[in-house]
């Protein structure tokens, strides 16, 4: 994959709009976050590193190829994508790669950029490959209350260019996946760390042959497979509130040249639907809205919206409160009905989704729509 280096020129009028102290005086914005187990790096709204990452992600990193077996992240794909070439399948695995963004080796990222990016300083202090890795990576902090990261210079969660950075640098584990899945008739898809095979015949994708090998491919990123997120199934996967369904019939064949039945089974269609957890909230929902209750009930009862926290926020105002209440309702309204929409919209396109789950959305559709302001 050969990447064309953009000069200085363009780098200080299109990337740092003419700003060329920037190349003297760059300074990373970083807020670190942890929560729970959860990890997470914000780049400072309205601050130059902020802009510069959204500038080359957009003009630069986002024009690079990647493989067409990813789908997170992705421009025009959705997680639909990503279990759509799997309805076909009767035999599923789906492993998943542990801390995906975090684990990619820094010297991976680097030689990416440097493909992109010139390393001619000009007499400045930076070049803009130095700004490009400054703004793109994080070395964390020797505070950070994550053991494992202190100190580490990182792909961090949570900054706009990691996603589309992750797909690129993927590209070459993907294809590698693909030609190998492809010999053993397995179909394959990736969602960011999520990797799903689906076969119609074959459950070899189960074994630990299979998996041994998927594990040497990624460790060329130094990545490893989370062994408790594996699942391995048969005629139907559920993932994320998305269910694949698939029912392997037999048939009889009378064949007049035979004195007894064969029985064969036929090629398997499967379809897509969303999974009762995940639309148990909207039932919720709309079960609430034909017993019109009020906003503030739903959003307290459905939404955890509190008024003793609340008004240590905002104020001790009732009447502020319930407005507050309506507008977060609609939001939430407006919302869900998008998503359903999505999932109509994706059908129509591609035929695949669970004529239950169809009817379902559609008329979940309707009640929303008749509180929709």
């Amino acid at each position: 994959m050969k990447i064309k280096i953009i000069n200085n020129e363009f780098f200080k009028n299109a990337i740092l709009k003419g700003n060329t102290a920037l190349l003297d005086n760059f300074q990373p914005s970083v807020i670190e976050r942890k929560v729970g187990d959860d990890v997470f790096f914000e780049i400072q709204k309205n601050s130059d590193h902020h802009s510069i990452n959204e500038k080359i992600t957009k003009i630069v990193l986002s024009h690079i190829p990647i493989n067409s077996s990813a789908c997170g992240f992705v421009q025009g794909k959705s997680y639909f994508d990503f279990l759509k070439p799997h309805i076909h399948g009767y035999y599923f695995l789906r492993l998943d790669i542990k801390k995906f963004f975090h684990s990619i080796a820094f010297n991976e990222i680097q030689s990416l950029l440097k493909d992109c990016f010139s390393s001619d300083k000009e007499k400045s202090k930076y070049s803009p490959l130095d700004i490009a890795i400054m703004a793109v990576t994080h070395k964390v902090t020797e505070t950070f209350l994550d053991e494992d990261l202190k100190g580490k210079d990182i792909l961090p969660i949570g900054f706009s260019s990691s996603p589309v950075i992750s797909n690129i640098l993927f590209r070459r584990i993907d294809i590698l996946i693909q030609k190998y899945c492809e010999d053993k008739k397995i179909i394959y898809s990736r969602y960011a760390d999520d990797l799903l095979f689906s076969s119609s015949e074959s459950k070899f994708l189960q074994g630990e042959q299979f998996e041994k090998e998927i594990s040497i491919y990624i460790s060329s990123l130094s990545l490893t497979l989370k062994s408790s997120k594996r699942k391995s199934c048969e005629n139907t996967i559920s993932l994320n509130g998305y269910v694949i369904q698939n029912t392997k019939k037999q048939s009889i064949e009378k064949q007049k040249t035979f004195s007894f039945l064969k029985i064969h089974k036929e090629d398997p269609v499967g379809t897509i639907r969303l999974s009762d957890k995940k639309i148990k909230i909207i039932k919720k929902l709309v079960s609430y809205l034909r017993k019109n209750k009020s906003a503030t009930f739903i959003m307290e009862n459905l939404f955890n919206l509190n008024f003793i926290k609340f008004k240590k926020e905002f104020a001790d105002d009732k009447v502020f409160y319930r407005k507050f209440s309506q507008d977060q309702l609609q939001n939430k309204l407006k919302g869900y009905r998008s998503y359903l929409l999505s999932l109509i919209i994706f059908n129509n396109r591609n035929g695949c989704v669970d004529k239950n789950c169809l009817k379902k959305a559609n008329e979940i559709i309707k009640e929303l729509e008749r509180k929709i302001l």
